[in-house]
């Protein structure tokens, strides 16, 4: 750990305030940086007539040439666009929108201004760009997705605000507007929030960032900007097929290593690799080709070390309910839960993301993910004592939302501050299940706490133990009644199959058994995963790939993720049952359901060089004939209309046979962001290379931490404020959090190739405690690797 961070935590109270990132390392620092080629103002200062003002609120002209925005930060009703029960709901919005006449901004690669809020008692403003085009492309898209930028902004200050958008259609645009979302105000904030708009003007800069495609962005190298382990493959990537790099120490700049670039050619382009994999020493480097000097990086034993705080921080800033030191007060305790005469408040645990929504189970996964690296760093006592102390936090959410006979609270749609008094409009109802996929994940959270916890806490050890064999029988009960049974879109188990409901009771019952030692739960979960395993491709004559699982045992559809991701489900199931009943007769059958599973990512694999990203799997074009399953897989969406569209994305993947096709990407359509979904894949190749010391399975799951940490096309970092490179996310009311990880790098249309704009929209760069879960899971297997 570096001496400047370990201060840090030290004055935060070991993350008990939140850090603070380094921006001049940040993606917008180098941007403002760059040099301009020409300009030209988009509005004088003067005109107001060019504005037209829509929604609630004011837009006046002000000193100084500037437009000031004046909205209420809520109102007593909820707006016709809204829902009226408040589910997913905000206030209203101001939008001044710059009328343009079918503009031509293609010799202009970028957007720049200069805004300033003035909100009084409020931690973390935002201000909306929102470009129409009305050219032969148009702009927003049909999912709303394309033409947002949301740039999160310091309050009492003026902001330096850049878009840079090579690659977003501008050949007619007729409107730019600056929105202002009017989503409550926090507890004892001021009644309305003003901002003032200034220095707007198009630019065109010298070599703008690459957003779309598989080269590496121009000057740049990719590389994992948090570093390499001393262990496995070391490599970066750069445009240059040919030449020498040089590996720099960067205490002194002296030349440690040196070797030539090796051309890489396949269908992803011609690369150069940087392999430095034969130089074991620990320490802190710079990488060097052709006048390129990167940031320093670490090469060592526990390179995550630092990025692991940033995690806790980053779910330290988002916990609910909770008073932030530094950020919100404590929030939403005027959501609530009812049942059977009951009610409970809804807050605690952590939010779902930047828009504050809440799930129960997500919680549940990121407690879990927690308590593994827990585990894995017991020497390190404040970094133990902390994980501790954050997991022990989701566990209470975990536990306390139980209403008893299966019944929990388990969902809010919330993108609002709310004022904490129950009783008026502005309260939600949480929703309120009894679904066996719920009670059988959170039994085997609740299960794994409570082996955590045996010699820490005896007595939140045995709640943890009784609540997962309570939760279980509840569980096995509601699905021997009605089997699999789909949930409203909302909630996060939604894409679920009938082969993950065999794969998480089967991981509940064996985590149960290994806290009860009741040989009931040991026989549960080798029942289930009978069931399991007889759903996985063992190998069929016409099939080019095998290992992988179908939503049943009918063998007839694959299962895919494209958003929430539980890929690892069926080895993280095996690895238990193998771990607990290490003397049972099945152990050979579940060991080599195991290694085929692990051949199939090794199969995979061989798609992902140069970058190292797993391809999201093996796609058949079949599949989009199955009318049932894809609406549950695809949100809103319409399968008359996009049925073709999925055919298109298959084929746009790389061809194996007549039929089938290995996608890069998930298919997918509103809802895009792959984090959860490599990382998950990510974790099946961790588990099972720890269980079998399987060298290339863990450098398999290192690379997608390599990916998430700045070995992409793009050179950047992908959890702010780690490492170097690292941009604004979608953090929308909770503001820029060091540690935050969005849900991941999208494609465009119906491509297969990444696409990473600089805007800050939802889904792809929205901030997801779901990709900080996930990353501790892959984490915990490595962590001192």
């Amino acid at each position: 750990m570096r001496d400047e961070f370990r201060r840090q935590l030290v004055n935060t109270g070991y993350i008990h305030a939140p850090l603070k990132a380094d921006c001049d390392k940040s993606t917008e620092a180098r941007l403002l940086r760059k040099r301009i080629l020409d300009s030209r103002p988009l509005w004088d200062g003067k005109s107001r007539d060019v504005w037209a003002k829509s929604g609630m609120g004011e837009i006046a002209l002000s000193d100084g040439g500037r437009l000031r925005m004046t909205a209420p930060a809520r109102s007593d009703h909820w707006p016709e666009n809204e829902s009226q029960d408040g589910d997913y709901a905000g206030f209203g919005t101001l939008k001044a929108a710059l009328r343009l006449q079918g503009e031509d901004w293609r010799s202009y690669n970028r957007l720049v201004c200069r805004v300033k809020p003035e909100c009084m008692g409020f931690h973390n403003p935002l201000i909306k760009l929102e470009l129409v085009n009305d050219g032969v492309e148009k702009i927003p898209d049909v999912y709303m997705r394309e033409g947002f930028h949301d740039i999160n902004l310091k309050n009492h200050a003026w902001n330096d605000c850049i878009w840079e958008l090579p690659d977003l259609p501008r050949d007619r645009v007729i409107e730019l507007a600056f929105s202002v979302h009017c989503n409550g105000k926090e507890p004892g904030g001021d009644d309305n929030l003003a901002f003032e708009v200034g220095e707007l003007r198009l630019e065109r800069v010298e070599d703008p960032d690459c957003s779309l495609g598989w080269q590496v962005n121009p000057g740049s190298i990719a590389f994992s900007t948090t570093g390499y382990w001393l262990d496995g493959k070391k490599t970066a990537v750069a445009g240059w097929t040919k030449g020498s790099f040089s590996l720099l120490r960067d205490e002194d700049g002296a030349v440690v290593y040196s070797a030539s670039v090796k051309p890489v050619q396949n269908e992803k382009g011609s690369f150069g690799l940087l392999d430095f994999s034969d130089y074991v020493h620990a320490g802190r480097y710079r990488l060097q080709l052709d006048g390129i000097t990167t940031e320093s990086f670490e090469i060592g034993s526990q390179i995550m070390e630092e990025a692991v705080w940033k995690v806790i921080n980053f779910l330290y800033c988002e916990r609910c309910g909770y008073p932030l030191r530094g950020g919100h007060p404590t929030c939403h305790g005027d959501i609530v839960a009812s049942h059977n005469g009951l009610q409970m408040s809804y807050c605690g645990g952590w939010h779902d993301a930047g828009d504050l929504s809440q799930q129960t189970l997500q919680t549940a996964e990121i407690t879990h993910g927690l308590f593994e690296v827990m585990q894995r760093v017991k020497a390190d006592v404040p970094l133990y004592v902390r994980l501790m102390e954050e997991a022990c936090w989701g566990l209470d959410f975990v536990l306390r939302t139980r209403f008893g006979g299966g019944f929990r609270a388990t969902s809010a749609g919330i993108r609002r501050w709310t004022n904490g008094l129950t009783g008026d409009m502005d309260d939600e109802e949480a929703r309120v299940h009894n679904r066996s996929f719920e009670n059988f994940l959170m039994a085997g959270v609740e299960a794994y706490a409570g082996s955590a916890l045996k010699d820490e806490d005896a007595d939140l050890s045995w709640k943890c133990i009784n609540a997962a064999k309570e939760d279980y029988r509840f569980a096995l009960e509601r699905f021997e009644k009605v089997g699999m049974e789909n949930c409203i879109m909302f909630e996060h188990t939604y894409n679920a199959s009938l082969s993950q409901y065999y794969a998480v009771a089967a991981w509940a019952a064996s985590e149960t058994y290994a806290a009860c030692k009741e040989e009931f739960f040991a026989r549960e979960a080798e029942r289930f995963a009978d069931l399991m395993l007889a759903c996985q491709e063992t190998g069929s004559p016409g099939l080019p790939l095998k290992g992988f699982f179908y939503r049943d045992a009918s063998k007839k559809i694959i299962v895919h993720f494209n958003h929430q991701a539980r890929e690892h489900i069926f080895t993280q199931a095996l690895e238990s049952l193998c771990r607990n009943q290490p003397g049972h007769e099945k152990l050979p059958v579940w060991e080599k359901s195991m290694r085929l599973y692990g051949e199939y990512l090794k199969r995979l694999f061989i798609h992902a060089q140069p970058y190292g990203m797993l391809p999201a799997g093996l796609h058949c074009v079949d599949e989009a004939e199955d009318r049932e399953t894809f609406p549950l897989l695809h949100l809103m969406t319409d399968y008359e209309s996009d049925r073709d569209n999925y055919k298109e994305q298959v084929k746009a993947g790389i061809q194996i046979d007549d039929k089938y096709y290995i996608r890069q990407f998930p298919v997918w359509f509103s809802f895009r962001g792959n984090t959860a979904v490599l990382l998950s894949s990510g974790k099946a190749a961790s588990l099972i290379g720890r269980y079998f010391g399987d060298g290339e399975l863990l450098q398999i799951a290192r690379e997608q931490l390599y990916w998430i940490a700045g070995k992409n096309p793009f050179a950047q970092s992908l959890v702010y404020g780690e490492g170097s490179n690292f941009a604004q996310q979608n953090a929308a009311l909770a503001g820029e959090m060091v540690g935050e990880i969005p849900v991941g790098i999208q494609t465009r249309g119906n491509e297969d190739q990444p696409y990473w704009p600089m805007a800050n929209n939802a889904t792809y760069k929205e901030v997801w405690t779901t990709s900080a879960g996930h990353w501790l899971w892959v984490v915990a297997d490595l962590y001192l690797d």
